[in-house]
């Protein structure tokens, strides 16, 4: 029952979010547009998803490719990608379905993983923007114990879990950019 009513506050907030956020989408958007260029989305690596089905994960390029396909970034690339602007545009993900705004986070498709470590539950609910693992630490955590934490998701799978991950998760972003600056 949960997961229809997460559905419906899915698509609820991320119009909400949507709305709310689009002035800073587009402020980012134009300073990407000067700072590196087009294209200004970065979609060139398909995700996996709910049921391990590829889709593309919408983030705003923060990252400048040479010619061998190595990156960089720039200034103010690296701040928006440290403060987590780029990854504004995945509410049109939530809003599609592909997302959730809580839920274990989207491997790229066929990443190396720990072999034998990664448990089938993490494919039976839908990615998310936030996370357990992102709650308890985010880039910090080992894929170790981020798979453990998506598991543990999954077995407590629930909106007071979720409601717990949201706040958890915007106190660890916060922790995170102002003092890891």
């Amino acid at each position: 029952m949960y997961k229809h009513f997460k559905r419906l506050l899915d698509i609820f907030f991320s119009i909400i979010f949507i709305i709310l956020f689009s002035p800073i989408i587009l402020v980012v958007l134009a300073i990407t547009f000067f700072d590196i260029g087009r294209p200004l989305i970065d979609i060139r690596i398909p995700r996996e998803g709910f049921d391990k089905k590829p889709f593309y994960m919408y983030k705003i390029r923060t990252r400048v490719y040479d010619s061998k396909g190595n990156s960089t970034y720039t200034k103010i690339s690296r701040q928006i990608d440290k403060m987590g602007l780029n990854e504004l545009v995945q509410l049109f993900n939530i809003f599609k379905g592909e997302m959730s705004f809580i839920g274990p986070r989207a491997f790229i498709c066929g990443e190396k993983l720990p072999d034998g470590k990664i448990s089938p539950k993490r494919y039976m609910v839908k990615p998310g923007v936030l996370s357990l693992a992102q709650a308890k630490g985010g880039r910090f955590l080992s894929y170790e114990e981020t798979l453990k934490c998506d598991e543990i998701y999954y077995e407590n799978f629930g909106f007071k879990q979720d409601f717990v991950i949201f706040f958890k998760s915007i106190k660890t972003i916060i922790k995170n950019y102002f003092f890891r600056l």
